[in-house]
């Protein structure tokens, strides 16, 4: 596919290191090309970038969704609400303001690039949890695939310290809430990481990402 048929997206958040984590995902897939972007960099009059979709987490933001709409007015075809926390009415708030799409960070990465490509058509991308509340007699199909975790069996303590360690969490203090020492940590982390072929916590928050670790809390460089 060449570059003018990929889909132009921007990343707004306020954790960079995810933001990076995402965009770098998408541009891996020939459909997208994806950058990370800053609120005041978009809502400043001069600016020239135009996307196809901004994705944003309006949870993170002091502007109201309809607020949101307005600034961003005419940077992008669509606007998509990507949310650690996301309830019933911050969804129905999103989709009433003018987002075209709302959905968890807790969905698959693959049900994100289908968001992504419906709404850059025009269409409207609500995730199965709140399109009954939104539109009622919505959310009664099945709700798209999502990927499937790879075939690897971590051990719930490998699973708990990549989990941290994505959410930026220090070895130190995961051995506290598990009261195990750092070097024990560290073996953990060592486990889980070669068992799923990564290297680093970039590549860890990459992985998190794709798995729909992020919930309720930030990801943070660390």
């Amino acid at each position: 596919m060449s570059a003018p048929d990929r889909l132009s997206i921007a990343i707004i958040d306020a954790n960079p290191l995810l933001a990076d984590g995402i965009a770098a995902l998408l541009t891996r897939d020939a459909s997208f090309y994806a950058r990370t972007v800053f609120l005041n960099s978009l809502a400043d009059s001069s600016a020239q970038d135009e996307f196809d979709v901004l994705i944003i987490d309006p949870a993170q933001m002091q502007e109201t969704p309809a607020q949101l709409v307005q600034i961003l007015r005419g940077r992008g075809r669509a606007l998509v609400a990507y949310c650690s926390s996301l309830s019933d009415r911050m969804a129905q708030t999103c989709i009433q303001a003018g987002f075209r799409g709302v959905l968890p960070k807790t969905v698959s990465f693959d049900v994100l690039k289908v968001a992504l490509a419906s709404t850059a058509k025009g269409g409207i991308f609500i995730d199965a949890a709140f399109a009954a509340a939104i539109v009622p007699g919505l959310g009664t199909e099945d709700p798209p695939k999502q990927a499937s975790t790879q075939e690897v069996r971590l051990s719930e303590r490998e699973l708990f310290v990549l989990k941290s360690v994505a959410h930026g969490k220090s070895m130190k203090e995961i051995g506290r809430e598990l009261d195990l020492s750092s070097k024990t940590v560290e073996t953990y982390k060592a486990r889980g990481s070669s068992k799923l072929n990564l290297s680093g916590r970039r590549q860890i928050v990459e992985f998190a990402i794709s798995q729909g670790w992020v919930e309720g809390t930030r990801l943070t460089a660390g």
